[in-house]
């Protein structure tokens, strides 16, 4: 009798095991087959990136045609900056709107680097991972996975969360500590929408500027209205043994340019600008790829970053810091209060 009772539990210890496996293969399995058959799709969702203790929040909306077509919005709703990833089927474009100027890429994106609100980057991320663990709890069924973001290691892994029926509800990015760093929230997924070809195209992002009236930053009084700098932003975060060096402030045509030079163990440059409207559009061609900032789209080049936030260009360049590390100084800016930091040893 003990050997019977003992017979069943192995066998039901077997049927469990192997239902959880089941389920776990065919979450995946329905994405992948979801991802593979669909020829477009929309996704209206929010964003939020986690950068040295301060939290920025977007609204995302992601447009995607087959194979090579994709628009991506993200609005930043802390300082309503508007940025859109644009790829026509031939080049890359991250284009400011209210501005009239991008920059352009031929690049492999979004194929070279995860994407945590692209449908097929993160299916990618799952196939690319060695038997992907699924737990589940009472809402969802959760696939751990890794990522790859070459220019920040910070991020390791992710968790994409499916509801009972399937359905793509939420991504997290995590760091090594298991802290999320990038959350993504899916409101809806729209399949089989149909595109008009405009929908992609660069010109429909252009800003009408018939004037200069018309051309305006949105922010009354700012930088960019004036052509001067009210404030100049000094980086929180400096390699170590690198201070700053000399501080300039020169005028061209009307507006004040900042240049921060810093010496020592690694040295490098940042150049800061107001920026205002382009009557036409102004189109930056780099040698590089997209990279997502906590507060703004950038556009990382050999030896260089550059981007706009806040009615403000910012530029950085050396020959000694990686991609990454030029990122790290990057968010510092973003996050930084007017104090000159020198790190002086």
């Amino acid at each position: 009798m003990k050997k019977l009772k003992f017979l069943l539990l192995a066998v039901m210890v077997v049927v469990l095991c192997g239902c959880g496996k089941a389920k776990s293969t065919n979450i995946i399995d329905k994405f992948e087959s979801k991802v593979n058959s669909t020829k477009s799709y929309q996704i209206t969702g929010t964003m939020e990136i986690a950068s040295n203790e301060e939290t920025f929040s977007y609204d995302v909306s992601v447009d995607y045609k087959y194979d090579e077509f994709y628009k991506v919005t993200l609005l930043n709703k802390n300082n309503n900056h508007e940025q859109v990833i644009l790829k026509d089927g031939e080049s890359v474009y991250v284009v400011t709107p209210a501005l009239n100027k991008s920059f352009k890429f031929q690049s492999e994106w979004p194929e070279n680097s995860s994407q945590s609100y692209l449908l097929k980057s993160l299916l990618n991320d799952i196939k690319s991972t060695n038997e992907p663990k699924v737990d589940e709890n009472d809402d969802y069924y959760i696939v751990n996975a890794n990522v790859n973001y070459p220019n920040n290691s910070k991020l390791k892994t992710e968790k994409i969360y499916f509801d009972k029926d399937g359905n793509l509800k939420e991504v997290q990015v995590l760091n090594k500590d298991g802290n999320a760093i990038i959350r993504m929230k899916f409101s809806s997924i729209k399949y089989s929408v149909k595109f008009d070809d405009k929908n992609f195209s660069l010109d429909s992002l252009i800003t009408k500027c018939e004037d200069e009236a018309t051309c305006k930053p949105k922010e009354s009084g700012s930088s960019a209205e004036t052509g001067a700098i009210n404030d100049i932003i000094y980086p929180l975060y400096l390699p170590e043994d690198t201070h700053l060096s000399t501080k300039d402030t020169v005028t061209t045509e009307g507006s004040d340019r900042v240049i921060m030079t810093y010496a020592g163990a690694k040295p490098f440059m940042i150049i800061e600008e107001p920026v205002s409207t382009s009557k036409e559009m102004e189109i930056t061609s780099v040698s590089g790829e997209p990279l997502l900032l906590s507060s703004a789209v950038a556009a990382v080049g050999n030896n260089s970053l550059e981007w706009q936030s806040n009615n403000m260009s910012y530029y950085i360049t050396s020959s000694y810091l990686s991609p990454e590390e030029m990122m790290t100084i990057a968010e510092s800016l973003n996050t930084a209060s007017v104090v000159e930091i020198t790190n002086d040893k």
